[in-house]
């Protein structure tokens, strides 16, 4: 939750846009509201979320990933495996969506992924944190990438 507020505050000083904050550790029920998200959504041009308040929006429904979100920053991008919440977004919304590209007309298309990282080597075992990292976000890019 520090880290969210961190972000929230270096964004809102830097950018000329209203940014927003959702996370489970300020009242956690009132992320349960598909209202809510809307107006958060409506109000705010970025907004800073935690991974698992973000996947169960999506999960309820609360929120279109193709249609509401035109970029995913996932800060600490190295945990994006297994059963993580940045897994779990990219595994069962992103790929399921048309890849974006110059002619692409479909309203819902996947948004720009902007994974960050200053610990790729997560686990202890250099090739397989790479291969898994490199599977979640970077083969997502290269799809877009050839589909122009």
């Amino acid at each position: 939750m520090a880290l969210c507020e961190q972000q929230k505050s270096v964004l809102k000083a830097h950018l000329p846009v209203s940014v927003g904050l959702i996370s489970g550790s300020n009242e956690p029920n009132q992320w349960k509201n598909a209202t809510l998200w809307s107006d958060v959504l409506r109000t705010h041009r970025v907004v800073v979320s935690t991974p698992q308040v973000f996947l169960d929006a999506l999960r309820h429904g609360y929120i279109s990933l193709g249609m509401d979100v035109s970029l995913i920053v996932f800060d600490e991008a190295h945990h994006a495996v297994d059963n993580h919440p940045y897994n779990r977004i990219m595994m069962e919304f992103y790929f399921a969506l048309p890849v974006r590209t110059s002619s692409n007309t479909s309203e819902s298309v996947r948004p720009m992924v902007l994974g960050l990282t200053a610990s790729p080597i997560y686990g202890g075992d250099v090739i397989k944190a790479f291969q898994c990292v490199f599977c979640t976000f970077f083969v997502s890019a290269l799809l877009t990438l050839l589909s122009y």
